[in-house]
């Protein structure tokens, strides 16, 4: 659309003479009176378009090339709510100089001088386009996190797990899109009343109430990390497409000063809707993706400690299998002392020392007993076997009665993962002959005191928290086992202590209360 520069204009006095005449601001409201005469040129149009002006409050002859082209009077009454409007078809490659007189016939009323401007034949449907698609793109955007948020809150309700700070998110999203829709459409398909209600600016206030609400009640650090995260991309985004907009004179640029002149004559409307349409857009995203991963972490978590539960359990039944080979063993050694006493009975002294020393050959080919306490024991064993393959110097004080009031599993859990993990460590050092991990049980009043000590690289990692995390390359499959010996020490109101009394030593030690 371009306007037609007047190059003269000249005010027609009641006896026919003409004076100068300037104004070159339009207004729709003059206290001017009287006819006026506007001369220009009429551009060469290289396409078809419509010569476009207002008439409301005139009396217009527009002469093209001193041929009358049009006239009109419209002196519409004070009831209605639009300027009347002329729309002269002219062809393409149509030129030549325009002649505007015009007789202003109510000023409070007209457009004046008249803003004659030349528009291309399909600039309305473009017009048309670009606003609905101005209205629909950030509708259908806000559409979308509008649906992925109600998913997210349902699928938060499913898992008995709903996320209530997203309701505020929810009426934000929703009153965003209901503002928007009735600003650019609601005055076709709502009530005249109705529509100036829902049109008021002040209305807008809800939603950043809403948003205002949801940020206050995710007041987690990742949070306001990832939209810090996000803005700063953001802003970079958009300078950068400006400063190619602006290198290609393309519209973007031109639509920021636009923002930036609105501003400083104080309107925030545009800028309002835009920073609040970024941040609720922003805030489902951040949402929707720490919903995926708490779903991700949790469905993991759940798949690894199944895998470290079977591999204990297969563990325990190891164990079980073992203490039923001890009992067997055990057995063995009662019929041989039986058959000893025979042996001495019958005074056959040269069997005697035969069996006995068959039993000593035996004895030194079993492993060391350290307690009554046979699940202890095995475990005990078990671990002193696996450290003598890995060159580990095994130590073990065990003060425990034969039986505890702890179950075997709870037991076998704690004990193993802190072996395991002790074990782990203490491979990692080199040279072999400085491995070393000893261990200690006994009872210490009504507790049940487990310390563990071992020889390891010095090197540890803790997450934010100061939590143990595992050193492992794949960190998703391992790292459970101090979790574990946690969550068993705390069912037994303790806590198990971790620390480093040395550089190159670990130690892992915790108290269970015992039962009654």
């Amino acid at each position: 659309m371009s306007y037609i520069t007047w190059d003269s204009s000249v005010c027609i006095l009641p006896d026919g003479s003409e004076e100068p005449f300037s104004s070159d601001v339009s207004s729709n409201s003059t206290d001017l009176s009287g006819t006026y005469r506007f001369t220009g040129t009429l551009p060469d149009m290289q396409e078809a378009g419509d010569l476009v002006f207002e008439t409301t409050g005139l009396s217009v002859t527009l002469a093209l090339d001193n041929e009358v082209i049009w006239q009109s009077r419209a002196d519409d009454p004070e009831s209605s709510g639009y300027m009347s409007q002329a729309v002269i078809p002219l062809p393409s490659g149509y030129t030549g100089e325009l002649t505007l007189t015009c007789e202003i016939l109510d000023g409070t009323r007209a457009l004046f001088p008249p803003l004659v401007r030349i528009m291309p034949k399909n600039l309305a449907a473009a017009e048309t386009t670009a606003l609905a698609n101005r209205a629909a793109f950030p509708v259908g955007a806000a559409a979308l996190a509008l649906v992925l948020i109600f998913g997210i809150f349902l699928l938060g309700i499913a898992g008995k797990r709903p996320d209530f700070s997203l309701i505020p998110l929810l009426f934000a999203i929703f009153s965003l899109i209901l503002s928007q829709l009735i600003q650019a459409q609601g005055y076709f398909f709502l009530p005249e009343k109705l529509y100036h209600i829902l049109a008021r600016r002040e209305t807008d206030v809800l939603i950043i109430v809403f948003l205002l609400l949801y940020l206050a009640a995710n007041h987690r650090r990742r949070f306001w990390k990832y939209l810090g995260i996000a803005a700063a991309w953001s802003a970079s985004a958009l300078l950068a497409a400006c400063l190619v907009s602006a290198a290609a004179g393309g519209a973007l640029v031109r639509y920021a000063a636009g923002l930036l002149s609105q501003l400083q004559a104080g309107i925030f409307s545009s800028l309002f809707y835009w920073i609040t349409l970024w941040l609720a857009l922003t805030s489902a995203i951040i949402s929707a993706f720490g919903v995926l991963r708490s779903f991700t972490e949790q469905q993991v978590q759940t798949q690894s400690l199944l895998l470290k539960n079977k591999s204990m359990a297969e563990s325990y039944q190891l164990l079980k299998n073992r203490m039923a080979e001890r009992a067997k063993i055990y057995h063995e050694i009662r019929h041989q002392l039986t058959a000893l006493d025979c042996l001495c009975q019958n005074r056959d002294y040269s069997a005697m020392q035969d069996l006995l020393a068959d039993i000593l050959r035996e004895q030194e080919a079993q492993t060391a007993r350290f307690t009554g306490n046979l699940t202890v024991n095995t475990i005990l064993q078990d671990a002193a076997a696996r450290a003598k393959q890995a060159d580990i110097s095994f130590r073990a004080s065990v003060h425990i009665p034969d039986s505890l009031p702890i179950p075997e599993t709870d037991l076998c859990s704690l004990l193993m993962n802190m072996l395991d993990n002790a074990l782990e460590g203490a491979a990692r050092v080199a040279p072999p002959r400085e491995r070393a991990v000893s261990v200690r049980i006994k009872i210490s009043g009504d507790y049940l005191a487990l310390r563990c000590q071992n020889t390891f690289d010095g090197k540890l990692k803790r997450d934010k928290n100061g939590n143990l995390q595992t050193t492992k390359g794949d960190a998703i499959s391992h790292g459970f086992g101090c979790r574990q010996m946690m969550k068993i020490a705390e069912k037994y109101q303790s806590v198990v202590h971790f620390d480093t009394p040395e550089e190159d030593v670990f130690l892992a030690e915790t108290a269970l209360l015992l039962s009654d």
